[in-house]
């Protein structure tokens, strides 16, 4: 995997991830952040990656100058190859935490500008997700949730984009 854009463009992300991590494509990070670099923007955003996996889409909001970036994933091996990678590349304005998505959620309430979350297509209540995590979001911000082709969630997101076998929908922050 590679990192598509930014200050680490071109650099390769190698290291020993878990079985079932599905990172996302090229394809689809390329449309992700050429969409989100001609509205919302990404220099300065504190940004917040949910099921992270690989950390591709992480490394991916800090390449292009997202101010912070926090990492939650459940699995020790993804977790300790993405430490090590930061620690080789310095980054500290990246947090990462090896904790259950809900569980971390559930004790932390930091508004944050973006938030992304790829979680296994096949998770109980997926379509749910979205009302767990707008509570989240800073006002303006926006939640990116990738998922299969034809998922219906609760709530109609803004806005549906399919690239390939994935799509993500686009949600915008509750108006207080």
């Amino acid at each position: 995997m590679r990192i598509t854009g930014g200050e680490l463009k071109g650099l390769n992300l190698s290291g020993k991830l878990s079985s079932h991590v599905r990172p996302t494509t090229d394809m689809m990070r390329e449309a992700l952040f050429n969409k989100l670099s001609h509205t919302s923007g990404i220099e300065g955003m504190r940004v917040l990656d949910l099921f992270c996996g690989s950390g591709i889409v992480s490394l991916e909001f800090l390449s292009r100058g997202a101010e912070e970036v926090v990492s939650v994933d459940r699995d020790m091996r993804n977790i300790s190859s993405l430490q090590k990678f930061k620690k080789e590349k310095d980054l500290n304005q990246w947090q990462l935490h090896k904790r259950d998505v809900y569980a971390w959620v559930k004790n932390n309430t930091a508004p944050f500008d973006i938030v992304f979350a790829d979680p296994p297509y096949d998770m109980p209540n997926f379509s749910q997700l979205p009302n767990v995590l707008l509570p989240l979001l800073a006002e303006d911000g926006i939640l990116i949730v990738e998922h299969r082709p034809g998922t219906q969630f609760q709530l109609a997101p803004a806005e549906l984009r399919k690239h390939g076998s994935s799509a993500i929908a686009i949600f915008a922050a509750p108006k207080p």
